[in-house]
């Protein structure tokens, strides 16, 4: 990574738009041009195609936070996109659903690199539950999701080799301990109430309403309060 270029990373736990709120707002506070692009493509359409995952978006990152208008261009068709498509945008949002569906459709796009380059280059990028699972090393944090039996389980590695599980709740301590055994990989727990910001790869930020949890390769668990930062 460019160590000239600030980046910047926003890791939510899948919560509601209550839970949310303080993430939610440093990221509309943290665009120059309100201007991003949002992928909902970890959800599968409805009938009237993603027009619900848009009415969802608007009123999720809406005036209500800061006042401020946020125009948003929702990509449901990765296909023959170029790093050039991005040029005038500030942030890519990535919606949850079903995390390997995501991948999937993100890697066959071969869009996983003009994401990366983009955050590389100073893009701002913004994973909500399932758009922050890929933004760790390994997204087998949740296994169990795996309907398709996708073979390819490796993340987008935006946060140091860390691998993420949203939706962290205590009665998970377990499963995470039996990923780490498996896969010699750290993870981080991010609760519904709660999120991760990261400046320039390496400073993180708690924001929301409860801590999160760093699980070490040698099992130990780090709690870090919400409003506290740490380096990762």
């Amino acid at each position: 990574m460019n160590k000239s270029v600030n980046t910047l990373l926003f890791l939510a736990g899948g919560g509601n738009k209550k839970d949310s709120l303080k993430i939610d707002t440093s990221f509309v506070k943290s665009l120059k041009n309100k201007k991003i692009v949002y992928i909902p493509l970890a959800l599968e359409p409805s009938i009237n195609g993603y027009e619900s995952c848009f009415d969802w978006i608007s009123s999720t990152i809406s005036d209500r936070l800061t006042g401020e208008f946020v125009d948003i261009s929702m990509w449901t068709d990765l296909n023959n996109k170029k790093e050039s498509d991005l040029n005038n945008f500030d942030a890519i949002y990535i919606g949850g659903g079903n995390t390997y569906n995501l991948l999937k459709k993100i890697k066959e796009t071969k869009f996983d690199q003009i994401l990366i380059n983009f955050y590389k280059n100073g893009g701002v990028v913004y994973g909500g539950s399932a758009g922050a699972i890929i933004c760790g090393y390994n997204i087998a944090t949740v296994s169990e999701e795996n309907k398709i039996s996708y073979s390819n389980s490796h993340g987008l590695n935006l946060v140091n080799d860390y691998s993420i599980l949203c939706h962290y709740t205590k009665d998970q301590e377990n499963k995470v301990f039996k990923y780490i055994k498996e896969n010699k990989m750290p993870v981080i727990g991010i609760p519904e109430k709660s999120g991760l910001i990261i400046k320039n790869g390496h400073i993180g930020s708690v924001v929301g309403y409860e801590p999160i949890y760093i699980f070490n390769i040698d099992c130990s668990v780090k709690i870090v309060n919400f409003d506290e930062n740490i380096s990762i």
